[in-house]
Order: C-alpha cells, then sequence, then structure tokens
C-alpha cells in the first residue's frame, strides 16, 4: 500500500474563494483516514485531487512518495467509491465488478479469482448474476466497495459512502468497511459530514472548516481535548455545552460565574486561566459531564448549580435534560431512572476534572 502526502495543497475556483487553502497532511501506510466537517468545508474537494479528478490550484500531492500532480487520475493506482454507487444498471453485479479488470486486458482466469475473492469478502457471492435494480441500497454499496476491491489499489477513497443508507444499512455497512480495512491493510481515505461514522471509522480524523484543517486525532484524542471551539462542539452527540462567563479570582481560589450561578475551578487549570482572570471566556461541558445531584455522589456545593428543566427528553436508555440558567442553556445526559419535570428547579453537579475553557475570540482552547 502507500502514504499519501498534502503539501500547501490549495483549490481556489473562479471567484478567487479557496475551497481549500494550503493543506498540510501526511496519511500514513495502511492508516484509515477520516475527514469530516459540514458541508462546504472543503473535504470531498481534497478528496478528488487526490483522486486526480480535481484540478489543484497550487501544492503537491505525494502518493508513495511520487509527486503525481500532473499524473491522469486512471495512472494513479487508486479506487473510489461514490456515494451515488455508480454501477452499470445493463451489468449484472459480476460485470460490473469485473469491469475495471476487463479494461486493462486481465487474464480471464485473474478475473476470476479477483472477483470471487471480492464476492466472498462482501458477501455477494450468491449475488453476481443480479442486476443493480434487484438489490437493496446496502447491497449495491457493496458492489460498489467491491469494484474497487478488485483493482487492489495502493488507496481506497470513499467519499460519503453510506449518506443514502437509513440510519440501520449505515451501521451495518459501517461495521463491514471496518472489518474490510482490517482485512485489507490498506490505505484508506473516507469523507463523511456524520461525526459518529468519523470516530467509528478512523485511526486518526481531520476536521475541517472553511477549507482549512482545524484538527488531527485519533478519535479519543479529538473527544477529549479539542483543540478549539468548533471541534469541540462538532464531534460529539449530543454536542458540548458552551457557557458564557467569567473568571474571578476569591481567595486563592478561582471560579467562573455568571448571573444565577458560579463554579470552582480545578488548581490544575489555575495557571492557564491566570490570564483571563476578570475576563469574559467559554466553559465547555459534554452533557454526559453533568449529573442530577441526587445521583451525584459526594457532590459538593462549589460545584454545583441550579437550573430549571425546559424540555424532557427520553431516549430509551437515558434522558436528555434541556436546562436553562440565566442566560445559558445546556444539556445534560442523565440515567432513564431521573424523574426531572419541565418547569423543575433542579440541582446539578457539573464535573469540572471534565471542563474546557475556550478564549472568546479566537475560540481556541485554553484549558
Amino acid at each position: 500500500m502507500a502514504t499519501v502526502v498534502l503539501k500547501d495543497l490549495s483549490k481556489v475556483y473562479g471567484n478567487n474563494t479557496p475551497a481549500v487553502d494550503r493543506v498540510n497532511l501526511e496519511i500514513k501506510d495502511k492508516e484509515f483516514m477520516v475527514f469530516v466537517g459540514p458541508s462546504g468545508c472543503g473535504k470531498s474537494t481534497t478528496l478528488r485531487m487526490i483522486a486526480g479528478l480535481e484540478e489543484i490550484s497550487s501544492g503537491e500531492i505525494f502518493i508513495d512518495d511520487q509527486l503525481v500532480n500532473d499524473v491522469p487520475a486512471k495512472n494513479r493506482d487508486i479506487a473510489m467509491v461514490f456515494q451515488n454507487y455508480a454501477l452499470y444498471p445493463h451489468m449484472t453485479v459480476y460485470e460490473n465488478l469485473a469491469f475495471a479488470l476487463k479494461l486493462r486486458k486481465y487474464p480471464n482466469k485473474e478475473i476470476e479469482r479477483r472477483v470471487g475473492e471480492a464476492a466472498d469478502i462482501l458477501g455477494l457471492s450468491e449475488m453476481l448474476k443480479r442486476k443493480p435494480k434487484e438489490l437493496s441500497g446496502g447491497e449495491r454499496q457493496r458492489v460498489a466497495v467491491g469494484r474497487s476491491i478488485v483493482r487492489k489499489p495502493k488507496v481506497f477513497l470513499f467519499d460519503e459512502p453510506l449518506s443514502n443508507l437509513d440510519a440501520k444499512l449505515r451501521i451495518q455497512m459501517r461495521k463491514e468497511i471496518h472489518k474490510l480495512h482490517n482485512r485489507l491493510q490498506c490505505t484508506m481515505i473516507y469523507v463523511t459530514h456524520d461525526q459518529v461514522e468519523a470516530l467509528t471509522l478512523g485511526d486518526r480524523i481531520v476536521v475541517m472548516r472553511g477549507g482549512h484543517i482545524l484538527q488531527v486525532a485519533d478519535p479519543v484524542s479529538l473527544y477529549e481535548t479539542p483543540a478549539n471551539r468548533f471541534v469541540a462542539g462538532f464531534i460529539g452527540s449530543p454536542p458540548m455545552n458552551f457557557l458564557q462567563g467569567k473568571v474571578v479570582k476569591e481567595q486563592n481560589d478561582y471560579y467562573f460565574q455568571d448571573k444565577g450561578f458560579k463554579l470552582r475551578l480545578l488548581p490544575q487549570s489555575y495557571s492557564r486561566i491566570l490570564p483571563f482572570k476578570d475576563k469574559e471566556v467559554v466553559l465547555g461541558i459534554r452533557p454526559e459531564d453533568i449529573y442530577d445531584k441526587i445521583f451525584a455522589q459526594d457532590a459538593r456545593p462549589e460545584f454545583t448549580i441550579t437550573a430549571t428543566v425546559d424540555v424532557v427528553e427520553p431516549m430509551g436508555s437515558e434522558i436528555y435534560l434541556y436546562l436553562n440558567c440565566g442566560r445559558n442553556s445546556f444539556v445534560a445526559r442523565v440515567s432513564n431512572q431521573d424523574t426531572a419535570a419541565v418547569n423543575q428547579d433542579l440541582q446539578v453537579v457539573f464535573d469540572m476534572s471534565k471542563a474546557h475553557f475556550f478564549d472568546p475570540v479566537t475560540e481556541k482552547a485554553i484549558v
């Protein structure tokens, strides 16, 4: 397989608006790299430049240490799986899988061997005589993946391949793609707008916005130590809460306070929060790190606030409580045993060891 290296990669369209702006990234051999971000962030454009389907405005792309800027897509030894499957409707599954190999004039026995191997990996052996219209959406997507597998390319590229599937099929196909990567041990680059797909599939994740890379990290690091407010809010479901307030010092302790509440900071954060004393900051905390005081052991008053329940949203195994306190609104993810009711004043405990603080101007992480 191969490494993929992007150096100052940019794509500018006719109105001089950069869709991708000086992206630098190294994708390791056999790595599963996921690009994630909102629509228009540049993730698919980056993938298409790697594939050779989109002209590069500036920068360089290396595949397996070879500069491929001027190499046609067909000669880059990559395979791409599209969102819309791109199957030939008049051909059988076998013919769709074999088509690229026939174009390259592979011997018939080699074509049969490769198609059989791919069909076995993807559970398509019983469907080889069917045509695409006789298949479900998940089966068509497996055929599209299989068409890439038979070529045995250096790099697999996936452009939102599961977005046309229903929720149940997406979960099933995520598992299949994960197993496929483990079995083939190949370099894969996967584009999605779904942060759940990104977290469950990627060895590392690239978060993009406005044509820029905001952070590259493994899923756990991305979730626990986001580099800025956008990444913190984009990764996680429900998303991280953001509360506005001011850092104040009382005696030897620092607090985050706003009208209606005051939360003590932990000593390990003091050195980094010190420059923001008496200034506005943004506190970020995930819904699972806020607890109903009734269920919180050893709840201490300096970590507890009173908020009003606005909405109660049962989710089966858990409940989302939408809460208001002064100008701040936030969500707590609590046990399904919780009996909180709408318009009730509820004491909730913040796990300040899981708190994040962001600069309100730059949006970069402080702590």
